[in-house]
């Protein structure tokens, strides 16, 4: 028995003696080695948005690790790029501009030996930040302003609206970080008198666009008074929810996981609930706020509908009542379900807005139907809704 266990405790100790020198032979460093790599060669550039991308040919070094390129900016920072010795290629990234800059190709061995640059030239496209910003549209909301936007290349881009704030300075009001490729958001709260705005957009280098100026007049809106608010669940027809998670519990003020709206079972979707307002109001948005810990993730809604009624019929159906608006909700990063951005949580935090258009009727009645929610489930759970508009229309 005891020469069994030596035979094995022997060799367990060859394989790990083999493994260990296997690890210590590819991580190691020779000191001794200071013979620089070949340079890199036959370089070709394709200028893009903002970018260059370089294709070329790596030297033959057997020993060779990686390959960095870097150019310098008109503020003398240099931004470097590194890759693997199994690309062919590198993308220099954040130019400001379009002029022509020189890029550097290095060849660096695992000894940190570096070889002689080549020197290439990119002029790259118009910037992302630039093309967002010659297509941001304004226009004047409720309570505000209201901004469109394209992004076609996704780049990761913040548009900023700047106004003068109480002391007279022209500052920034409102910021969005998105990757999305169109979308629309807005500055609110403001006062409803003629307000000269600037719209700019910065990349994540810090680089920043022109500024487009514009002079608009908010129309009036003011928060509703949310102790008027109370469900209304019409012959039954509203999803069921669980005991102490009422819809009452949008209206409290309370944006924690402390008090929530939570559906139960049986539930399907779509499904919906109905409140009174308590008055008859020409509606300007709605803000409802997310499951905080579950920000676009879980039983929070994505997609919904807003309908609005003066006269709701009594079986519980949607006759008599108006379609007010259609509405996605869009994360900012553009990450899957269960990963969120800085800009995520920000915009969580703000709450999700859904503008009712202009033209929309004075209603008393809401149902707020949820078409999916973010994983495609069949509950529905927030914490808060308010709403804005002309409580004397």
């Amino acid at each position: 028995m005891k020469r069994i266990i030596s035979v094995l405790f022997a060799g367990l100790l060859i394989v790990g003696t083999i493994g260990s020198c296997q690890k210590t032979e590819v991580g190691t460093m020779d000191k001794s080695d200071k013979q620089a790599p070949g340079p890199v060669s036959n370089a070709e550039v394709e200028n893009l948005n903002g970018a260059a991308k370089i294709t070329y040919s790596l030297p033959k070094d057997h020993d060779l690790l990686y390959v960095r390129a870097e150019y310098t900016t008109k503020d003398g920072i240099v931004r470097t790029t590194k890759v693997s010795r199994y690309l062919d290629s590198v993308v220099l990234e954040g130019f400001a501009d379009t002029d022509v800059y020189e890029a550097r190709l290095y060849a660096v061995d695992k000894s940190e030996n570096v070889s002689e640059p080549l020197v290439v030239k990119v002029q790259p496209k118009t910037p992302p930040f630039d093309l967002v910003k010659e297509k941001l549209v304004a226009s004047e909301a409720f309570g505000g302003i209201d901004v469109t936007y394209r992004n076609d290349i996704g780049s990761d881009v913040a548009i900023v609206i700047l106004t003068n704030d109480k002391l007279g300075n022209f500052v920034p009001v409102k910021t969005l970080s998105t990757k999305a490729k169109t979308g629309r958001f807005g500055a609110r709260e403001l006062p409803s008198v003629e307000t000269r705005f600037g719209l700019m957009v910065r990349d994540r280098w810090g680089n920043l666009s022109d500024t487009t100026y514009v002079t608009l007049t908010p129309i009036f809106e003011a928060r509703l008074d949310r102790t008027k608010m109370k469900g209304l669940n019409i012959n039954g027809t509203d999803a069921k929810n669980y005991p102490g998670n009422e819809v009452e519990y949008l209206f409290d003020g309370d944006v924690s996981n402390t008090t929530a709206y939570h559906t139960t079972d049986p539930v399907k979707m779509p499904q919906w609930f109905t409140f009174d307002i308590g008055k008859t109001v020409k509606l300007s948005r709605l803000v409802w706020f997310m499951r905080q810990g579950w920000y676009y993730n879980l039983h929070n809604p994505r997609k919904v509908e807003i309908w609005g009624s003066n006269d709701p019929s009594p079986d519980g159906s949607f006759t008599n009542w108006i379609l007010l608006a259609e509405h996605e909700q869009i994360k900012p990063s553009g990450l899957p379900v269960g990963q969120n951005s800085n800009a995520d949580n920000e915009a969580a935090l703000e709450g999700e807005t859904i503008n009712i258009p202009i033209e929309a009727p004075a209603v008393r009645y809401i149902r707020f139907k949820t078409l999916q929610n973010w994983t495609n489930g069949v509950y529905v759970n927030f914490t808060e809704l308010t709403l804005w508009g002309n409580p004397n229309p």
